[in-house]
């Protein structure tokens, strides 16, 4: 427990040393090895985890499969692809009817630019295991990221039968509507917040599409949300205590609306702004910011939400954020003041040398603050967060910067996207390469005319 403590704390190091004692004191127990293995793994300490699998298995650990696909999302963690390739490869020869094998393998070949490998094994994954939702939600997640929305669409919603996938009856779950206009009249649904903020602040353009169809829609979001969506068109009501629900028919997770309205990529409700800022808002901030003086006022977001009590989002967000070090050229452009969007322990990080960086978020309370903010702002850079989703849905341009494997909603092969017409991808060439994205942010931000300029 206390290793488990230090892991979820971020502390790996502390971590491994404590669970090395453990596995000594047991060497028989070779499943206490893949226990604390998969532990430091689901933190964020991936190279601690392979050092501890490599230090203590044995040959005969050595021949099980699931010593072979753990080795290998290791290596995959840690950017080591093409071994990892191989440690996957030799273990669907070896075990072929292994489906954590084959599902592995195929989110491994998408990594490697291999679609159609990563496809074919992912199938067969869901062949072996056709009632397994991670290995459902693989696919999906691989047919996303591919463009190929309406065959995902089945596959996606089996992430609800997870462990508290859904915090609602299955049931009542919202049904994909066929092409009657008043197919919800009369009928009340529940819309509620399922992971991140960014992903209602994404999917809430939906809302008016449902409010079309006739529905009364109600919006179970967190409290920093609530303000903000107050206003959106189309929605009745925003609770944010879960005990105190109110009636509903039917209920649908942000996450599941593109699958009710059976979106594809040409059908996305692409419209913006979908969310505005309170006039009254934005002109108590407006005194509050420092005045535009002929520059570009540009909005600075490096991390995202760590989310350290979800097994498995450490590594996640260790390869999606950066460190404000990193945004250093950017103090190179001319004519732009800088003002800081970021929430969060990565907020305390001082500006590196020529960046002058204003913050006025420790006087921001909620996702409405922060949008009177950006409504003043001529651009966002930021990291895939929240704030590229805010940005995007005021309709502010958007300088997003991402890493090699990107979450699926940004595609592949794609600077650009179908979801904020305003915003571009400056994506990683290469894993941890944050230098060449940011030199694309600079390029683009050299782009862009100060209103002064195009007065």
């Amino acid at each position: 427990e206390a290793g488990r403590m230090l892991a979820r704390g971020g502390r790996g190091a502390a971590a491994a040393t404590l669970y090395d004692a453990a596995i000594a004191a047991r060497p028989e127990r070779r499943d206490l090895i893949f226990a604390c293995v998969s532990d430091l793994h689901d933190f964020g300490a991936a190279a601690a985890a392979l050092d501890l699998l490599e230090r203590h298995c044995l040959p005969s650990d050595r021949a099980a499969t699931a010593w072979a696909v753990l080795r290998g999302v290791l290596l995959a963690d840690l950017d080591r692809l093409a071994e990892a390739r191989a440690v996957l490869e030799d273990a669907t020869e070896a075990a072929p009817h292994e489906a954590a094998a084959w599902t592995n393998l195929g989110m491994l070949r998408e990594r490697c630019g291999d679609f159609a490998g990563a496809l074919a094994a992912s199938d067969e994954a869901v062949r072996l295991a056709p009632d397994h939702p991670q290995i459902r939600l693989n696919r999906a997640v691989l047919l996303l990221r591919a463009g190929r929305f309406e065959a995902a669409w089945d596959d996606y919603e089996w992430r609800l039968r997870q462990p508290g996938g859904t915090k609602l009856p299955v049931e009542t779950l919202l049904p994909t509507l066929g092409p009657a206009q008043d197919a919800l009249a009369g009928r009340t649904v529940l819309v509620w917040h399922e992971e991140g903020f960014g992903d209602t602040l994404h999917f809430i353009r939906y809302v008016p599409m449902l409010a079309a169809r006739g529905a009364r829609v109600i919006a179970w979001v967190p409290r920093a949300l609530a303000r903000l969506l107050a206003a959106v068109p189309g929605l009745d009501e925003v609770v944010t205590d879960a005990a105190a629900l109110p009636q509903y028919d039917w209920h649908c997770p942000v996450f599941g609306l593109p699958r009710v309205f059976a979106t594809t990529l040409a059908t996305i409700p692409s419209a913006v702004p979908y969310l505005k800022a309170e006039p009254g808002l934005v002109a108590a901030w407006r005194h509050r910011l420092p005045a535009a003086a002929g520059c570009l006022r540009i909005g600075l977001a490096w991390a995202g939400q760590a989310r350290p009590w979800v097994p498995g989002f450490a590594l996640v967000d260790a390869r999606r954020s950066m460190a404000l070090a990193d945004l250093a050229p950017l103090a190179a452009v001319a004519g732009v003041r800088f003002i800081s969007l970021q929430k969060g322990p990565a907020a305390s990080q001082p500006p590196p040398p020529g960046l002058d960086l204003f913050d006025p978020m420790a006087d921001v309370t909620d996702f409405a603050d922060t949008a009177a903010i950006v409504a003043q702002l001529d651009g966002v850079i930021s990291v895939d967060t929240a704030i590229v989703h805010l940005a995007g849905a005021l309709g502010r341009p958007v300088f997003m910067l991402d890493r090699t494997d990107p979450c699926w909603r940004w595609l592949s092969g794609r600077s650009d996207s179908p979801w904020y017409p305003a915003l571009r991808i400056c994506r990683q060439p290469a894993p941890g390469d944050w230098a060449s994205a940011v030199r694309a942010a600079v390029a683009a931000l050299n782009g862009l005319r100060s209103p002064a300029a195009s007065g």
